[in-house]
């Protein structure tokens, strides 16, 4: 049996490009947005990175940064968010926004 077309993947997909077209989001905005939860919104924003890669674009994604000490997750390419922060190994980490950007070549 399908899914109604609200809670369809690929729909749920589209309607992240179109949020993230309008300007950058974060996984937490998304989810309110899309009444999906933020593991959800997670997945999907994988899906989404390939998606747009095919097409000649691309997910960007602004690094957390650890609120206690400063540190940027550069090396963090993935839309999950990190759960510590390895140099002061606290916790508290403001999460990733996502945007979309044309690919370099």
């Amino acid at each position: 049996m399908s899914r109604p077309p609200e809670t369809d993947g690929a729909s749920i997909r589209r309607r992240i490009v179109e949020l993230l077209e309008t300007g950058p989001q974060d996984a937490r905005t998304l989810s309110q947005q899309l009444h999906q939860s933020e593991k959800e919104i997670y997945a999907h924003l994988d899906h989404v990175g390939r998606s747009l890669k095919a097409r000649g674009r691309r997910l960007i994604i602004e690094p957390p940064v650890c609120l206690g000490c400063g540190f940027i997750f550069k090396e963090h390419n993935r839309p999950h968010p990190p759960g510590h922060c390895p140099r002061c190994r606290k916790t508290r980490i403001r999460r990733s926004c996502y945007a979309i950007g044309q690919s370099t070549p």
